[in-house]
């Protein structure tokens, strides 16, 4: 299973690939980076680098990873593989996983202490960054994602790079099985969830923990945020729940990743209506893949 990238061996290359996939100008990404226009065509013919002081804001306004920013913006830059539409990048070019789903729980105790809970404001505008990039019609309101985090403290959590900048992600919300069924029958959108949706009863059955996001900018990092949600489901051992969410189809690999794992998908649609892009609804549990029955 591979993931598909553009090799960069130049800031350069990358700006002016991003200014196209974006539909913006030199004078758009001049005003996004408190610089002139001169200062961006500079950049674009390799020319100059970019001060340390506005690497930050490449990373804040662009939302490019720190560490594409730094392997290009040197006199001798590291060749990086990046792919704009995902912003996921590798060192390798072909991030090579296991042909399974298995590689994921070889080894669940593989932990990072730059992960933490989803707190504040700005931990969730960066989960609903994502969706913004995923193309996500009706994003959840953020008072949600809040109150899944302090419900559900295990499963909605941020990831920092080494440089402090987001790197990753994770938001499950516990729903309740009705709300999660006009979810699942297309009743309603994740956008017209409310908190009435969300449970903090852990003794009904079926338990219901639906995905909203999962996201990581590097294998390595998707591997600490798999780590964080198998190691969750293999330790609590819950007893009939159900696994589920909906997934973009820019994301493929995610799709066959859960599918591997044991969900299904139950729909397949346009993001919404005369979208080329499809969204896919899965659902399942884990037990088979984590233990090999079902509880």
């Amino acid at each position: 299973m591979l993931m598909k990238m553009k090799k960069y061996s130049s800031l350069a290359a990358l700006l002016v690939d991003y200014r196209k996939h974006n539909k913006l100008s030199q004078f758009d990404i001049a005003a996004m980076l408190d610089v002139d226009k001169r200062t961006v065509i500079r950049w674009e013919n390799n020319m100059s680098w970019i001060k340390p002081e506005k690497e930050k804001l490449f990373v804040e306004k662009l939302d490019i990873p720190f560490q594409v920013i730094r392997n290009l913006n040197s006199e001798t830059p590291i060749s990086t593989y990046f792919d704009i539409g995902k912003r996921t990048y590798s060192l390798t070019g072909i991030s090579i996983k296991a042909s399974n789903a298995s590689w994921y729980k070889s080894d669940l105790t593989v932990d990072t202490d730059r992960i933490h809970l989803i707190s504040n404001d700005t931990d969730i505008e960066f989960a609903q960054d994502i969706q913004k990039m995923n193309n996500n019609p009706k994003p959840l309101k953020p008072n949600l994602i809040k109150s899944a985090s302090q419900i559900l403290p295990d499963l909605n959590l941020v990831l920092h790079d080494q440089s402090g900048f987001y790197a990753g992600h994770i938001t499950v919300l516990p729903l309740k099985y009705e709300s999660y069924m006009k979810l699942r029958d297309g009743k309603i959108s994740e956008g017209e969830l409310a908190l009435s949706d969300l449970t903090n009863n852990f003794t009904t059955k079926p338990l219901v923990f639906y995905y909203y996001s999962l996201y990581a900018d590097s294998l390595d990092n998707t591997s600490y945020m798999m780590n964080r949600l198998l190691l969750h489901f293999k330790q609590k051992k819950y007893k009939d729940y159900i696994f589920a969410g909906i997934t973009y189809n820019q994301r493929r690999i995610k799709i066959d990743l859960f599918r591997e794992m044991g969900l299904k998908v139950i729909w397949e649609k346009p993001i919404e209506e005369g979208a080329t892009e499809n969204m896919s609804f899965l659902e399942g549990n884990l037990d088979m893949f984590l233990f090999g029955k079902m509880s």
